[in-house]
């Protein structure tokens, strides 16, 4: 289990699933980054980034998932 796996004491874990355009805007890099979408489970956020991958393979994309936490 990784640092970002294990439980936090005060806030649930979610999973965001981010796009990362390529090649990067040099002018403007905030710009090709997103945040799709964020997910409850580790597993769905695995199979969503599979998914995009696929679905959006040839569009100078990559797709990737990080732990954050969720601040009511």
């Amino acid at each position: 289990m990784s640092k970002t796996d294990k439980p936090h004491s005060t806030f649930q874990h979610v999973y965001a699933v981010v796009r990362i355009d390529v090649p990067v805007n040099q002018s403007d890099p905030g710009n090709s980054v997103a945040v799709v979408k964020v997910l409850f489970t580790k597993v769905a956020a695995e199979q969503e980034v599979s998914r995009l991958h696929k679905v959006n393979g040839g569009k100078g994309c990559i797709y990737t998932m990080k732990t954050t936490r969720l601040v009511p």
